[in-house]
């Protein structure tokens, strides 16, 4: 779904994507949207209450596979998916500690510079201060 602008409003305008400053039009209708009419809809498939079966697969004796090369193939399927699972999570771990990071890195970054902006604002004015308060105490003395 696209999003207009408006509901984007925390956003500069240039950091918006074309698509985003168009709001979206559509014309709402109960009808299902369709683009093939050779493709079923959910609702077509699956009626309430009813589960839909898993096809089952020919056992390898039926394929005329000998039962040595089936066992043989099915540990290798079992070994490679494994290892991919485990791969896989080593990546997606890897790249959210990246992302961690980079995040945590850009928000020292802004709070630095939002530290730095706000004592830069304040120093003349506690420079001001000290000064006064020093001459007045060398005036009493």
């Amino acid at each position: 779904m696209v999003r207009c602008a408006r509901t984007l409003s925390f956003l500069p305008r240039s950091r918006l994507h074309p698509q985003q400053l168009r709001p979206e039009r559509r014309i709402v209708t109960n009808e299902p949207e369709r683009t093939d009419p050779g493709i079923p809809t959910l609702t077509e498939v699956l009626a309430p209450g009813e589960a839909t079966p898993l096809p089952d697969t020919a056992p390898a004796a039926e394929l005329g596979v000998p039962a040595d090369v089936a066992v043989f193939a099915e540990r290798v399927s079992a070994r490679l998916t494994l290892q991919l699972a485990d791969e896989i999570t080593t990546m997606v771990e890897r790249r959210c500690h990246d992302a961690l990071i980079d995040q945590t890195s850009w928000l020292v970054q802004l709070i630095g510079k939002q530290v730095a902006d706000a004592l830069q604002a304040q120093l003349p004015d506690r420079i001001r201060q000290a000064v006064i308060e020093e001459v007045a105490k060398q005036v009493r003395s």
